[in-house]
């Protein structure tokens, strides 16, 4: 299962990055959104090690469904920065989308979490059967919804200014190539 399952997820990742670099029309964009879903997996690994729980197939059906939903947060603010971004400088749509999409992105991860909040302290043993995939979203999201509303307008920025540096050497050598 496991082979399949990372075959899978492998697939999965490539078919989100290009829907979504179809869709905001970049390639770096969806790197920026994309970036998030390895700081989900810490959050799970916390998770089971808190619960001394052992990871397992349920885990990586878990994962799947925590990546989607952190990838949902991510693509909800940067799309909000970017219409921002039309009318204001990168910096003050960066803070004003950030501001403007906090409740929204809390909202989906505390009811997630909320509602599976009984399931992780059930002790029933077909609780038990379902407790890596619950640990896995509420761990994952709890710990990757902090991080999409810090890490991705960072990213954001840090895209901005690797964008700017790449276009002044771009015209300096083609200056250089034109002048020489």
């Amino acid at each position: 299962f496991l082979s399949a399952a990372v075959t899978g997820l492998i697939l999965v990742l490539l078919g989100i990055y290009l829907v979504l670099a179809w869709v905001f029309a970049s390639w770096t964009r969806p790197l920026v959104i994309m970036a998030i879903i390895p700081f989900g997996l810490v959050g799970t690994i916390y998770g089971h090690a808190a619960w001394d729980v052992p990871l397992s197939m349920f885990t990586v059906i878990g994962l799947i469904g925590m990546t989607g939903i952190i990838i949902n947060d991510a693509i909800v603010l940067v799309t909000t920065i970017d219409d921002y971004a039309g009318e204001r400088g990168l910096i003050p749509s960066i803070i004003d989308g950030a501001a403007d999409r906090l409740r929204p992105v809390l909202l989906t991860t505390l009811t997630t979490v909320l509602g599976l909040a009984p399931l992780l302290y059930e002790n029933s043993s077909q609780a038990q059967f379902l407790k890596p995939t619950v640990i896995t979203l509420c761990y994952g999201l709890g710990f990757g919804v902090v991080l999409v509303l810090l890490v991705v307008p960072a990213l954001i920025a840090a895209q901005a200014d690797v964008s700017r540096r790449v276009t002044s050497l771009r015209r300096a050598l083609g200056a250089r190539g034109a002048g020489g």
